[in-house]
Formats: structure tokens, sequence, C-alpha cells
């Protein structure tokens, strides 16, 4: 009786939480409740997912060097996975948008429907949207990072921003049409303007290239150029980031001569085009221009978002804030070009952001999907559905075989405890609670580095810490310093990582720092930098002794991270 007692409580247990891992609360947005979810694992939700022909089709990238793989993912609209591709040779920078390709025909033949998808390693592939099988492939420079920026259709070509150029290619079969060398480029989309594709660099330089492939460039002095220049009656509108604010210009495309529209906020995102009104965004504000007749600022509001923004319901403006609070904005125009700001919108998955949501209107079905920095995509929908809650598999299976393992441990203690055996129950009971801290083990140690963190008074400001000789386009970026008895390096312009050991991978990378780590019961721990060991390596956050692994060691957008040697 009391096996079958305690069996049966397994089975309500199990049961239980299955319930609840598949109903969840349902939430709403614009009348829209929460249909399905899907969850990608350690990794970021980092473009817009795009929904076409009854598919929504979602990228992810790494989030650390140790995180789960990059991939693209394909759904139907009731979250069943379509199929996946994963790229294990990417980085953490995969910020190239989805470009889905419709049939059609040209100078260089014929191709099907294809989605277009460019990798930080610096393949372009072109797929088949149903399966997801490989159409052809090409490969592209790689500097650190490889293709970052929004790719062009132009008829039957296929124009990608490279990491240092602009590449044309033939939809039919990936044959190279010209490859050319600009400048440097992150996140440097391609547009086309007249007969002319254009794009920018890292150093403000904007480049016009003929269909020919022969360029042309001006140095335009408004800082990076980090989107595509949006075209806008003839003219390209550039959001230029400097290094504590930015500028938004008019310039005309034939003789590069450059009209200054606004100053705004550092970090600025990609500017789009609702009902003919200019909406840019960046770390200060949300602000638009009529350019109607010529382009005048109307208005703004005070918002923090730096990647993507969506017009949604038709006539919204949709964007995520990219805070580690999180939550989605969502803006209206009053009298068409008056910015109002309906509300801000929370999920139970909000965090940093740069992904722009995906909506559409399927025939009397309305659809919208969100996605940032948790890997966590969540798909509202205009029809009333239960909840559904989809995993990876290898994921869903390990949770579900611990848990059992767990609750058969649980048992057996009960078991041995009701027969007076104390001592055996106590064993099972120290298994139960090791297994318990071993896999709670991440939250406990960030949790106990926010602690510390809270109680060191010696933490510092990066003012404070600031070095004069350190460009100032670092100021307002992650900066890390590797001190060795003989030399200092330092590295900075870095961003959106969420501690120091990912921070230290990437600032590493750029300095070519060889690392040398190991796996502890308490995290990784650096072994070495450049195959120098000595006693060990410390690292300070802001100024502040690290008391955890840099792996649970938490960091701000502007944190310097100063590793020492003993």
């Amino acid at each position: 009786m009391r096996y079958g007692a305690i069996v049966l409580s397994i089975l309500i247990l199990l049961g239980g939480l299955s319930s609840v891992s598949a109903q969840g609360e349902a939430e709403t947005i614009q009348g829209l409740e929460l249909d399905w979810e899907y969850d990608f694992g350690e990794t970021f939700i980092s473009t817009k997912p795009l929904i076409t022909n009854d598919t929504i089709f979602v990228r992810t990238s790494t989030s650390t060097p140790n995180s789960d793989p990059a991939g693209i993912y394909a759904f139907d609209l009731d979250g069943e996975l379509l199929w996946s591709n994963l790229n294990y040779n990417s980085t953490s920078n995969d910020m190239s948008p989805i470009t889905y390709v419709e049939e059609g025909q040209g100078d260089c033949g014929t191709w099907s429907d294809m989605i277009v998808i460019g990798w930080s390693d610096g393949t372009i592939q072109a797929l088949h949207p149903g399966t997801g099988n490989l159409f052809w492939q090409q490969n592209t420079e790689v500097l650190t990072w490889g293709i970052t920026g929004s790719l062009l259709i132009d008829s039957d070509d296929l124009l990608v921003p490279t990491r240092t150029g602009l590449a044309n290619y033939c939809l039919s079969d990936g044959s190279i049409n010209f490859e050319i060398e600009t400048g440097l480029g992150w996140r440097n989309g391609v547009s086309k303007s007249g007969e002319n594709y254009f794009l920018g660099d890292e150093t403000g330089t904007l480049w016009k290239v003929s269909k020919q492939g022969n360029i042309s460039s001006k140095f335009l002095d408004i800082g990076k150029i980090r989107h595509a220049p949006l075209p806008v009656g003839g003219k390209l509108l550039v959001h230029g980031q400097g290094a504590t604010e930015s500028t938004i210009a008019l310039l005309d495309p034939t003789d590069f001569t450059l009209e200054i529209l606004s100053k705004s906020g550092p970090s600025p995102g990609i500017p789009i085009i609702l009902n003919g009104t200019i909406l840019t965004i960046d770390s200060n504000f949300v602000k638009t221009f009529d350019c109607s007749m010529s382009c005048q600022f109307i208005d703004q509001h005070p918002f923090i978002s730096n990647g993507e923004s969506s017009v949604v319901f038709d006539n919204m403006l949709m964007m995520p804030r990219n805070t580690v609070e999180g939550g989605w904005g969502l803006f209206t125009l009053n009298n068409s070009t008056e910015l109002g700001f309906n509300e801000l919108l929370s999920t139970r998955f909000d965090w940093y952001g740069t992904s722009a949501p995906a909506y559409q209107s399927i025939g009397e079905k309305q659809i919208l999907a969100l996605g940032n920095d948790n890997g966590y995509l969540q798909v509202y929908s205009s029809v009333n559905n239960e909840l559904t809650v989809h995993e990876s598999v290898d994921s869903g299976y390990i949770s579900q075989i611990l848990t059992l393992i767990l609750f058969i441990f649980l048992a057996t203690s009960g078991i041995q405890f009701l027969r007076g055996n104390y001592k055996s129950s106590f064993r099972f009971l120290i298994v139960i609670l090791v297994v318990i801290f071993t896999f709670a083990f991440n939250d406990i140690a960030t949790a106990w580095s926010s602690y510390i963190s809270g109680l060191n008074d010696d933490t510092k400001t990066s003012e404070e810490l600031w070095d004069d000789d350190w460009p100032e386009e670092w100021l307002g970026t992650q900066v890390v310093v590797f001190e060795f008895d003989n030399q200092t390096l330092v590295s900075g312009g870095h961003l959106n990582n969420d501690n120091a050991l990912e921070l230290t991978y990437k600032a590493s990378d750029s300095l070519m720092v060889s690392v040398e780590d190991t796996d502890t019961s308490i995290g990784k721990y650096i072994e070495s930098f450049n195959g120098i060991q000595g006693e060990g390596w410390i690292f300070f956050v802001d100024g502040s002794e690290a008391m955890v692994s840099a792996q649970y060691a938490e960091i701000n957008s502007d944190s310097i991270v100063h590793w020492k040697i003993i």
C-alpha cells in the first residue's frame, strides 16, 4: 500500500509539472493571445523573424563561444518545427536579416523560391524554404566576422555587403558577377537608389557602386554607418554613430552633398518609413521626420532601442527596449507625423534585444512573433488556441529524464524512511540535494555575484577608470585590459556582453591573445593568456576584484574588466 501511494504521488506530480509547462499563463498584446512558444537554448534571436507563405522563419546567433550553435529554423503557424539548419562555424555576430526570394528568371537563369541568409563566418547560403535543403553556397572574406548587414535583391542579382566590401551574385546558381573592396563594415546593409548601390563602413565613409562594379566614395564625418542608407525621395537618409551622440543626415547620392537634420543619442538603430514619415531610433529617442517636401524634424519620445523596429497592426510602430528590463515599445503616429507613445508591453522573457517583432495578417488570422536575447520565441495569434510550449529535442528529453531520476531518488528516500532505515534515507536525501545544487549552480552563482557587487564599495564608474589614451569611440562601451608583467594590452568598443568571460573571449580574439581555460565545479577558470600562467590570473570588474568565476560575473554595458597576473 505504501509503494502504491508513493508511485501515485509521483505520477500526480509529474502530470502536474507537464500541465504547467504546456499551459502557462496566456498573455495578450493588442487583442492577440499567446499561441505558442519555442526555446532555442543558449542563443540570441538576433534579427526579426520572417513570416511568409504560412511559415515563420527564425535565425539565431550564438551568445558565447561555448553556447549553442547559431541556426535558422522554419515553423508552421501552429508551432511545429518543419526544419532547421545549424552553423557550428558561426560566431556571436549573426545580425544579417533573413531574405525571402520569390521564384523568377533573368539573364543569369531561373530560380525557385528560396531563403537567403548571410553568416558571420562569411558564408552566404540559398536554401529551399520548405525543406532547408541547400541550393547553392558561396564564401566571403572574414576579418573577425563576415556578413552582418542586410542583403538586397535587384532583379536577378543578389547584393551582399561583405566584411570588406560588396559582392554581386546570380540568384539562379550563386555565380559571382563582381566583388569589390570598400571599407570594413558592421551591420552595414546595402540599398539601391537610381542605378547605383550604396553602403557605409566603420570609418563613416559612404560608398557608391554601379551595376558594373565601378566605385566612388565620400567620408561623411558623421560617425559609423551601421545600417543600409534609407532612400527618401531621391535622396538617402543616414543615421551615423558617434562616440557619445549620433547624427541624422540627408545625402544627395549624385554629388554627396550632405544636410544635417538632427543630432540624437548614441548607438542608433535602423531607420524605417511609416505612412511616409521617417522614424529613427537610438539610446535616447524615437524621432520622426516629415520628408514629404523637405525633411523636417517633427517629434521625439525618450526610449532606448538600438536595432530594428517594425510596423505592426498596419499603422503602429513596435520595437524592443534594449535594456536588462527589456519590454516592447508601441507607438502611434497622430496626425500622420506627431509621435504618440501607446504603451510599454512586457512578457515573462523580457531582456536585452535588438530584433524587431514580425507581424503578418493572413486571412482573418493575425500573427505577431517576438524574440530577443533570451533565445525564446513567443508567437501571438488572433485565434484562441491552447498554449503550446516547444523545446529543442535534446533539452526537453534531458529535463524529463533528470526530473524522473530526481523523483525516483525522492521516492526511494521516502520508502527507506518509512521502513525505519534512517541512515539510508538520509544518504538518498543528500544525493537529491547535490543534484539540485548542481543544476541550479548557474543561478546561484549569478545571484551571489550580484550580491557581492552590491556589498562592494570599491566599485568605480567607467569615467573614474577611463584612460585618456584610449580612443574616444570606446566611451560607453565594454573594455578589457590584459596586464602582463612586461606589457599591457587593451581592447574596447565591445557591446552586448553579459558576463566577464564572454567579454574576455571577444577581446582576446580581437587582440589575437590565446586563452586557456578549465571547467571547474564553480565555473570556468582562466589558466593562461598567451601561454603565460604565472601563479594565476585575477580579474576586476569596474575596479572591484571579482569573487566568482568570470563566467558568472555580471557586467554593465560600459564595464571595464581588468585581468592581472599574480
